[in-house]
C-alpha cells in the first residue's frame, strides 16, 4: 500500500541514508538485521520518500538491493572502488566517498545518518553539496565509548567526531532523555535541535502468539555477547537451579561464555543468529525475557520482547530502567546473583503475575513506540528541513 505524503509537500522527498561507517547491507543479513533494519525505510517509501541507501558493502549489496523496495535504490562504496583490507585505510579513504556518490549526494534532498559512526562522511557532505543533515543516535557513541572503557585515543576522537557531527546537525534524534541531556550538557548543543525518538517497534508483527509450545522453566536473552550485556551473571543466576536459558545471538564472548556454563553446570543452550523475522515467535515460547546489562541506551530485543507481551526482568540502570516501571510492566533487579535469583523465582512461580505484566507492556509500547506513529512524525521533520533549506 502506498501512502500519500504529509500535504506540506509539493514534491517527493529525496532521503539519503547514509550507512554506519564500515557497515553494509550483507553485514546486517549475516547478523539477522535485516529485515527489521530495512522496515523502517520501506514503510517510508510505501509513503512516497524516494530512498537512497548508501553502504559500505560492494557488489553483494546491489544484490540485496534488489529485495528491496522499489522507492529504495542501493550505492555501495566498495562497488566502484577497491576496499582496504586494513580498517584504518578504510577510515582514510572514506572520504572518497563524496566523490564516487557526488550524483546520489547532488541529487538528494536531506542526509540521514543511520548512526553516529562515520559521521565525518556527514558533515562533509553536507557543507559540499549544501543539504540538510538529520543525524540519528541509536545509542549516545560517545558515552558508550567512556562506558566501555575505551582508550584515550579513541574517547578523544568519538568526542570530536561526535562534537562536530552535532553542530553540524539541522536536526538531531537521540533515542532516550538521558541521551538528549548527555548531549546537550556535553556538547552544548541547543535544545530545540535534539529530538527524542525512541526505537521503533513494528508492534503489528512483534505482538503475543497464542497456542504455542513453551518452554515452561527456561528463559531467553536475545542481544549481543558482550561484557555490556552481562551475560554472566544469567550464568551465575540460573546455575544450580532447574532452570535453563536460551541465548540468541552472537559476539566475541561466545565461547568465553560456553565455558563459563560448562564450568558451571549451568544449562545454557547458545542458539547463534535468528533472522528478526523468527523472532516474535521465539519471545513467545519463553516465560521471561531476561537483560541483566551494565547500562544500555534504548534497547531493541528488551522493547521487542515487551511487545510480544513477555513478562520481562531487567536490571536497574539506565536505558533498562527508563523502560521498565518495576511492578507494573515488568521488573527490575540489582546486578547481583540473589537478586537476579528472587525475582526470576518470583515470576515463574506466578503465571498470572507474567500475564499482568506482559499485557501492560505491550500496551506501553504500542502507545508509545509504534513504528507507523514514528514515521509520521519524521517525514514531517523532512518536509520542515527542506522548506527551511
Amino acid at each position: 500500500m502506498t501512502y500519500p505524503l504529509h500535504s506540506k509537500s509539493l514534491h517527493p522527498i529525496k532521503l539519503l541514508v547514509l550507512f554506519t561507517w564500515d557497515v553494509s547491507l550483507k553485514i546486517w543479513e549475516e547478523k539477522g538485521l535485516l529485515q527489521r533494519e530495512v522496515l523502517y525505510y520501506t514503510r517510508l517509501a510505501e509513503r512516497g520518500v524516494e530512498i537512497c541507501f548508501l553502504t559500505w558493502g560492494d557488489k553483494a549489496d546491489l544484490e540485496i538491493g534488489k529485495t528491496l523496495h522499489p522507492g529504495i535504490r542501493t550505492f555501495p562504496i566498495y562497488d566502484f572502488i577497491p576496499c582496504p583490507k586494513n580498517q584504518f585505510l578504510r577510515a582514510v579513504v572514506s572520504p572518497l566517498s563524496l566523490w564516487v556518490a557526488r550524483s546520489a549526494f547532488g541529487a538528494a534532498g536531506l542526509i540521514k545518518t543511520n548512526q553516529m559512526w562515520g559521521g565525518w562522511i556527514a558533515v562533509l557532505a553536507k557543507f559540499i553539496f549544501g543539504k540538510p543533515l538529520l543525524v540519528r543516535t541509536g545509542f549516545e557513541l560517545y558515552r558508550f565509548t567512556c562506558l566501555q572503557r575505551k582508550g584515550l585515543l579513541r574517547r578523544v576522537f568519538t568526542w570530536m567526531i561526535s562534537y562536530v557531527t552535532y553542530k553540524s546537525a539541522n536536526i538531531i534524534y537521540v533515542a532516550t532523555d538521558n541521551d538528549r541531556n548527555f548531549v546537550i550538557k556535553t556538547f552544548k548543543i541547543p535544545a530545540e535541535r535534539i529530538q527524542v525518538r525512541p526505537n521503533w517497534i513494528d508492534t503489528e508483527k512483534f505482538s503475543p502468539v497464542h497456542d504455542v509450545t513453551s518452554y515452561p522453566n527456561r528463559v531467553l536473552f536475545v542481544g549481543r555477547l558482550t561484557e555490556q550485556k552481562n551475560i554472566s551473571l544469567l550464568i551465575d543466576a540460573i546455575s544450580g537451579t532447574d532452570w535453563g536459558v536460551d541465548i540468541v545471538g552472537s559476539g566475541e564472548l561466545r565461547q568465553v561464555l560456553e565455558a563459563e556454563a560448562t564450568q558451571k553446570q549451568a544449562d545454557v543452550r547458545f542458539l547463534g543468529n535468528i533472522q528478526n523475522d523468527e523472532l516474535p515467535n521465539i519471545y513467545s515460547h519463553y516465560p521471561i525475557f531476561v537483560l541483566l546489562s551494565h547500562y544500555e541506551g534504548n534497547p531493541k530485543s528488551l522493547l521487542e520482547a515487551m511487545s510480544c507481551g513477555c513478562a520481562v526482568l531487567g536490571t536497574n540502570v539506565e536505558g533498562i530502567n527508563s523502560v521498565i516501571i518495576s511492578g507494573k510492566n515488568g521488573v527490575l533487579c540489582e546486578k547481583t546473583v540473589d537478586s537476579v535469583k528472587n525475582f526470576l523465582n518470583k515470576l515463574m512461580i506466578n503465571p498470572l503475575l507474567r500475564k499482568e505484566m506482559g499485557s501492560a507492556a505491550r500496551q506501553q509500547i504500542v502507545e508509545t513506540q509504534s513504528i507507523n506513529s514514528l514515521i509520521v512524525r519524521e517525514i514531517d521533520d523532512y518536509v520542515l528541513l527542506i522548506g527551511n533549506k
